[in-house]
């Protein structure tokens, strides 16, 4: 299916049980449609990380104006799960800093001396002051809420605390829509958005006009089991196998 906007779906799907809409909002219909549309968007992409979903590199966000804890930067609200964090190191090279569990960054941080002129103490959102270095690039990190990143250090030579434009995260995502623009399309691969219009248009059958729609109901279930066998448009699971193997050639 080629990719549609989000209104081009909504009107299919009202013209599927006889409602033709012209804008998102324009009746209580319209708004519902939009509603069922992005609770399957959210169903379908919370049966599973799809392959799509995963190893996506992004930086990390910037802290909001006036955020005193200058050693964390927040998440991406899109991560599900972060796998790989890298930031510019003194040298200028972009390198992995180690994870550690928040109970030893802390027993780190604590063995440090808060009198030493590089070493400043700055409390965390419940009010723990945390001893950070200020005079070089982080070298570990950890989270304490999972929204933000806590880092040990910061160099205060290159600007106020840890910088976003410093980090290259790797993590398994999952896309954010805007749902109130009518000419967004879904951030997915093409083929998995006739799933998600097929199963929302089963919905929308089901809650707005208390009928079934069996034809959308059956589209849907072929489309569910394609898309759960034959996934990854780039074949990554076969190259998986197959690294490292011989080809018949010796090669």
């Amino acid at each position: 299916m080629a990719r549609k906007t989000l209104l081009k779906l909504v009107q299919l799907i009202g013209n599927r049980i006889g409602v033709e809409i012209d804008e998102l909002d324009e009746t209580n219909e319209a708004t519902e449609i939009v509603e069922i549309i992005e609770m399957t968007y959210d169903e379908v992409l919370d049966r599973k990380t799809w392959e799509f979903m995963k190893d996506r590199t992004l930086k990390m966000k910037t802290r909001d104006v006036g955020d005193t804890q200058i050693f964390n930067l927040p998440l991406p609200t899109q991560v599900q799960l972060l796998k790989n964090l890298r930031y510019r190191n003194d040298n200028g090279d972009i390198t992995r800093i180690e994870y550690v569990e928040p109970i030893v960054f802390l027993e780190r941080l604590e063995g440090r001396n808060a009198s030493d002129a590089f070493v400043t103490e700055i409390a965390n959102e419940d009010g723990v002051l945390l001893k950070i270095r200020t005079d070089r690039a982080p070298t570990y990190y950890t989270s304490f809420n999972e929204r933000d990143i806590s880092f040990d250090a910061h160099d205060s030579t290159r600007g106020t605390g840890n910088i976003p434009g410093d980090t290259v995260i790797l993590a398994d995502v999952k896309p954010v829509m805007d749902f109130t623009d009518p000419t967004a399309l879904l951030p997915i691969p093409e083929r998995m958005g006739g799933l998600i219009l097929n199963e929302a248009m089963a919905t929308a059958a089901q809650q707005l006009r208390q009928v079934q729609d069996g034809r959308a109901e059956r589209i849907a279930r072929r489309q569910g089991i394609a898309l759960r066998d034959n996934e990854p448009a780039t074949n990554q699971q076969a190259q998986r196998k197959n690294h490292g193997r011989k080809t018949s050639s010796g090669r």
